[in-house]
């Protein structure tokens, strides 16, 4: 296998243009597949996969309850006829279910067991997309509870409303069309922009979901090639997907309806790898600078992190000192010139030891860190000792109790550094 390891000591000012793009769409990818066989990436596919087809029922009840109140339920209808044109009796067996769901409802709003087993798929859905999210990111902490309430439901009452404004403006487009039908320019520019806009809604679509989805900040330029990589590939995938239904029910009545179900759901996967892939790439956009220090930060030695540890503790309470605003963990990371996911996990880990507090303002607004303790209190000392203490010390819970060289090799650790092991 081609090693590839000389691509981060490159100098790229000696390139020239042509030369430096080429070698920064090599990075990208390299930072791709790294990560994603670092992390399993594709493991979280298969989660996402089940986790969609439990809440594939509630999430279309919600829409179509939405749709009726506007009257595009007819349309919704046959835009899904229109998707599992191959297997229609999937398609009646999910509307029936739909129906059935509707059926359980009172004033709009899903009443026991119903109301339950909804918001526990929304949020299972969105709870195992952001976690697969977050990995990508190397974010190690999820939203709150208070935040995941807020920010899924709004997601989910969104959605709905968005479909239905989709679909009534493909119905206002067509009925357009059928009003000038001798206008030669303006037919050819709607049926365009009809052929088009599935396209478009789909790249907007990830484009939002990059955006928003992990518990970090991603800035939106980072998610434009990726959006529209990842929402062409999907539409071509669904094309595919459709006219392989067909040509199989055509080919085998009988085992072609059999097949719907497994194909559905190998749809759905590979749906979710490319989502997942296209967000693997918005990461390699971002930490395209940052990223040859950040592939080693794993493997740095304990002196180094609590090196950083000290750095990051110095510039919050200096900070804290001139009475300035609190620091987020993405200032910081470019105060300290850091990459953003190492600067997250050390917070994470300074906040664990009680030397820093998260202080939550907005919903929607970053975390920001404070000193939890006086900073003229805080110490190298103090600092140090935390670092080298936090964690699990009963020698119960790590040896056999009653072991003799536990006492004796933790005070020697201070105590008598020089001492040979041979002789304890």
């Amino acid at each position: 296998m081609v090693s590839l390891e000389h691509i981060w000591s490159v100098n790229e000012k000696g390139l020239s243009p042509l030369q430096r793009l080429g070698l920064r769409v090599l990075k990208r990818f390299v930072i791709s597949w790294e990560c994603i066989t670092k992390n399993n990436i594709m493991n979280y596919a298969s989660a996402l996969t089940y986790s969609s087809m439990l809440a594939a029922v509630p999430v279309m009840a919600i829409v179509f309850a939405i749709a009726r109140g506007f009257g595009f339920d007819t349309i919704i209808e046959t835009k899904l006829r229109e998707v599992l044109e191959g297997n229609p009796d999937i398609a009646d067996t999910i509307l029936y279910f739909v129906d059935s769901y509707l059926q359980h409802t009172k004033g709009g709003v899903f009443i026991g067991i119903g109301l339950i087993f909804l918001l526990y798929t929304l949020i299972s859905l969105t709870s195992n997309i952001e976690n697969a999210f977050n990995k990508i990111w190397f974010v190690t902490r999820s939203r709150s509870v208070y935040r995941q309430l807020l920010d899924y439901i709004s997601i989910f009452l969104l959605v709905p409303f968005v479909v239905v404004i989709i679909s009534g403006l493909g119905v206002f487009l067509q009925t357009f069309r059928a009003l000038l039908p001798n206008t030669q320019l303006f037919g050819k520019t709607v049926t365009f922009m009809l052929h088009i806009s599935p396209i478009v809604f789909a790249i907007l679509t990830f484009m939002a979901l990059f955006t928003l989805m992990p518990n970090t900040r991603v800035k939106w330029r980072h998610t434009i090639w990726p959006s529209v990589l990842t929402g062409t590939v999907f539409m071509l995938v669904q094309w595919l997907y459709v006219h392989y239904q067909i040509k199989l029910s055509a080919y085998n009545a009988i085992y072609g309806s059999f097949a719907a179900i497994p194909l559905f759901m190998l749809w759905t996967q590979i749906s979710w790898c490319i989502c997942l892939f296209g967000a693997q790439l918005c990461y390699a956009n971002q930490s395209l600078q940052t990223y040859a220090f950040e592939r080693i930060s794993d493997k740095l030695s304990r002196r180094y992190r609590d090196a950083l540890m000290l750095l990051l503790m110095t510039r919050i309470c200096k900070h804290f000192a001139l009475g300035l605003k609190p620091f987020t963990a993405h200032r910081l990371a470019v105060d300290t010139r850091l990459p953003d996911s190492l600067v997250d996990i050390l917070l994470g880990e300074l906040t664990d030891m009680q030397l820093l507090v998260e202080m939550s303002g907005e919903p929607n607004e970053e975390a920001r860190y404070l000193p939890a303790i006086d900073i003229h209190r805080i110490t190298v000392g103090m600092v140090t000792r935390r670092v080298e203490s936090h964690g699990i010390e009963t020698p119960s819970l790590v040896w056999q109790a009653g072991t003799p060289e536990w006492d004796s090799l933790r005070t020697l650790r201070n105590e008598a550094k020089d001492a040979l092991l041979i002789d304890l």
